[in-house]
Parts: structure tokens; C-alpha cells; sequence
């Protein structure tokens, strides 16, 4: 199935969207990104992929002009006080720097990843910034998710390895990046279906969060890069 074809039905089809309740287990990266991103200098912001996740609330909360895009013009119909263009994003249809930042989360995975990389840098501003929440490869305690119940396991899938998000150095200057949840992960379905576990499962993701803050080859394992570069 084409990529396009498939957020066509994911965004018209809701069942298909029941993990995306997972959003607020990554409750400390949204909150470190959108800090990060709140401070920098008066801007134009491009969020790509955003569709009717929580990430429309942080942009909200902005106050500056946001530019949304989307393969599905399914995928852009909530976000009516944003500007809404549906584009692929492998072949962006704007003038070389025309943002301030860029925002993906979770995009990565659908696009030829240099090439997409390459139009980022081409359409940010001197000293524009790239943010990006992006799943990785090589978390083991995914495959079965991914490959057997995912809804988008017929789809063309490339996701980051840890060995891309170092390559990000050569694209962006001030390369800032930190990837978490390794073993963590296994408590999704109880995050989600189990309110009351959440205070829990926090703790242990701090806890998590300082192993592998120690001993960094663990990172390559994580579920989630998330970070900033600079033009």
C-alpha cells in the first residue's frame, strides 16, 4: 500500500488510530522538545505530520505562525487555525529558507531520509532549527508490534538507526540529541489501558532514562531519538 493511500484511511479510520494513545508516554521528551522549541527567537514554524495528535495543543500555546503539512488532506482537516498544505515532504514546494523551525515526529520513517533532510536544510533560515520525535530500528521489544500488528506493516517503513542520527552532524551544525525507552516499551499496552499505572511507569522511565544516560551504547536499543540541529 502506498504510503499516501494509507493515512487516507488511517486519519478516516479511528480504530486504526488506538495506539496513538501511547502519546503522553513520551510525557518527558514532548515537554523537553517543546521547551527547547519555545524559547528560540521569533519564528515561522513548519510542523509536518502533526494530523490530530496532541502536538496541535503545544503549537496553540505558540502564538506564531504555523505552517502544517501532509501527504492526506485527511490528516490536515482539524487543523483549522493553522495554514494546511498537503505536499510530500521528500519534495517541498517552498522557496529556499522559508522557516525559522521544522518539526517532525514520526514522519522519518515514511521518507527516503536524506532526501528529505536535505529539503529541510534547504528551506530553514540561516540559523533555523530542526526538531524531530522519530522511532529508531533496533528496539527487539517492537518487532512484534511493528511487523505482525501494526497497521502500517503494509506500508514502505525505513525507520532511523542510531548510526543515521549521528549522521545528522554532517546536515546540521549544534547536533544536540538523546534517544530513550529501551526495556520501558513492554509497558505501553499497561500505560494505555491501565490509567492508574502511569505514576509507575514514569518512575521507571527516569530510572531508564539515567541507565542509559551511563552507559550510552544502549542507546542504539532505544524506541525514540528525539533532539535539534541548527543551520
Amino acid at each position: 500500500m502506498e504510503v499516501k493511500d494509507f493515512f487516507n484511511l488511517y486519519w478516516k479510520q479511528k480504530h486504526l488510530r488506538w495506539f496513538d494513545r501511547y502519546y503522553d508516554f513520551l510525557k518527558i521528551i514532548n515537554e523537553d522538545v517543546f521547551k527547547k522549541l519555545s524559547v528560540s527567537s521569533p519564528k515561522k514554524i513548519l510542523a509536518v505530520g502533526i494530523g490530530e495528535t496532541r502536538d496541535i495543543d503545544y503549537f496553540n500555546k505558540l502564538r506564531e505562525k504555523v505552517i502544517t503539512v501532509d501527504i492526506s488532506f485527511d490528516g490536515l482537516k482539524r487543523l483549522k487555525r493553522f495554514e494546511r498544505i498537503q505536499m510530500d515532504v521528500n519534495e517541498m514546494g517552498f522557496k529556499k529558507e522559508s522557516f525559522n523551525i521544522i518539526f517532525l515526529r514520526t514522519v522519518m520513517l515514511h521518507l527516503d531520509h536524506k532526501k528529505v533532510l536535505l529539503e529541510i536544510k534547504r528551506v530553514l533560515k540561516k540559523n533555523g532549527r530542526f526538531f524531530w520525535i522519530e522511532p529508531m530500528k533496533d528496539n527487539i521489544f517492537l518487532w512484534l508490534y511493528r511487523y505482525i500488528i501494526s497497521p502500517g506493516r503494509f506500508t514502505r517503513i525505513d525507520y532511523l538507526t542510531y548510526r543515521e542520527v549521528l549522521s545528522f552532524r554532517f546536515f546540521f551544525k549544534g547536533l544536540w540529541h538523546r534517544e530513550y525507552f529501551f526495556f520501558t516499551v513492554l509497558l505501553i499496552p499497561l500505560y494505555v489501558f491501565l490509567p492508574q499505572s502511569r505514576r509507575f511507569i514514569l518512575m521507571l522511565q527516569k530510572l531508564e532514562m539515567r541507565i542509559i544516560d551511563r552507559y550510552k551504547w544502549l542507546r542504539r536499543f532505544c524506541w525514540i531519538s528525539y533532539g535539534c540541529g541548527e543551520i
